[in-house]
């Protein structure tokens, strides 16, 4: 216990020093440019063009959004349930270009609850407002050219991906169990590679040297995120390539979608975490090395064909100046991970599959 709690400080010093170093970054650079601006000021007749090309290094912008909904039925002869839904969305990027060198940055979070049943059916279950959305992506992704044209560039990337709060299950109205939360699980790509970019709208990168590192802490069930029970992270070493584009398509829509890729090189002997707890459960009642082969020989298979996909697409639709809708899809596989499913008589078990998230929003918003 006390080497789990360990690397468990060593895991969140580690996610907060990345954090630390990339403010540390963003400051660094501003700060180059507020310096030249402040030289400028001494130097009236240079001062407007030192101001305007420091300002173009940098390009900011983003959106906040909040969507509501509520249904209220009073004696409804069609039936139905009452409901109450909130979702808040946020995105955010800070793109710096300055010779040959270039820094994409890009923030998103979505969280969201919701809140349905009968009124007087509500104050008998425990647990009657639930999480439906969370979300939070960062990607880092920096390059030098390596051609006149500033097309191509040796780069590095970073991405992040977690939740903001705990996720449960709920097999019961006043039972649940806590499966997820902040860290648990986070999931840190750190890769080298080149980037290819054409036009300010588009780019794909592709790494031939990539590290996946999944962490969990040992307060939830590790082993459904492809974590071995009894550890908090996995790591993994392959090739990763992500191809991003971003535009406006038509006035007022503007299309956001990234994909993923990664590729695992070495793991040809990979211990099933979610068959090595199958066996464990089944020795616990029937005697060690009582589990028969049908499920030993399911232990480690060949994970090196398996990809994993990340792909996400956002269409932002601006009404007015703060009424927006969008519409958002998450699509995502990744053999490591259980995902729930059901057998022919109902009953649940875990499972590998392909999760796949959307929703529509309507609500207010601001784009800057």
């Amino acid at each position: 216990m006390e080497n789990i709690s360990n690397q468990i400080t060593f895991m969140k010093k580690g996610l907060l020093s990345l954090s630390t170093l990339l403010l540390l970054c963003v400051a660094a650079f501003a700060q180059d440019d507020e310096k030249a601006i402040k030289e400028a000021a001494l130097k009236p007749k240079d001062a407007a063009v030192v101001v305007t090309d420091s300002v173009k290094h940098w390009k900011f912008a983003g959106s906040v959004n909040a969507n509501f909904g509520q249904v209220a039925l009073v004696n409804w002869a069609g039936g139905g349930q009452n409901s109450i839904s909130v979702l808040l969305n946020g995105n955010a990027s800070a793109k710096y270009a300055k010779g040959k060198w270039a820094w994409d940055n890009d923030l998103n979070i979505s969280w969201g609850i919701i809140a349905q049943g009968k009124l007087r059916d509500l104050k008998n279950n425990k647990f009657p407002v639930r999480k439906n959305v969370d979300i939070i992506q960062l990607t880092s992704k920096a390059g030098y050219s390596i051609d006149k044209k500033n097309k191509w560039f040796v780069a590095g990337l970073l991405d992040f991906r977690s939740q903001l709060t705990p996720g449960y299950e709920y097999p019961g109205d006043s039972v649940k169990t806590k499966i997820s939360q902040f860290a648990a699980p986070a999931y840190l790509t750190l890769s080298l590679g080149i980037n290819y970019k054409p036009v300010s709208y588009f780019s794909i990168y592709l790494s031939p040297v990539a590290g996946k590192f999944t962490f969990c802490t040992n307060n939830v069930d590790v082993t459904r995120y492809g974590v071995e029970k009894g550890k908090i992270y996995r790591a993994e070493f392959g090739a990763f390539l992500r191809a991003d584009f971003q535009k406006d398509i038509f006035k007022n829509v503007n299309l956001k979608t990234s994909i993923e890729l990664f590729q695992n090189y070495l793991d040809k002997k990979h211990k099933d975490a979610l068959v090595a707890t199958e066996i464990d459960d089944y020795e616990a009642i029937n005697g060690v090395g009582s589990a028969p082969s049908s499920m030993t020989d399911k232990l480690y298979y060949d994970n090196r064909g398996n990809t994993d996909v990340n792909w996400s697409t956002l269409i932002s639709f601006k009404i007015n100046k703060f009424l927006q809708a969008s519409l958002e899809t998450q699509l995502i596989y990744d053999h490591d991970v259980a995902t729930p499913k059901f057998r022919g008589d109902g009953t649940a078990y875990k499972g590998r599959g392909t999760q796949f998230r959307e929703a529509f929003n309507l609500g207010i918003g601001y784009k800057f």
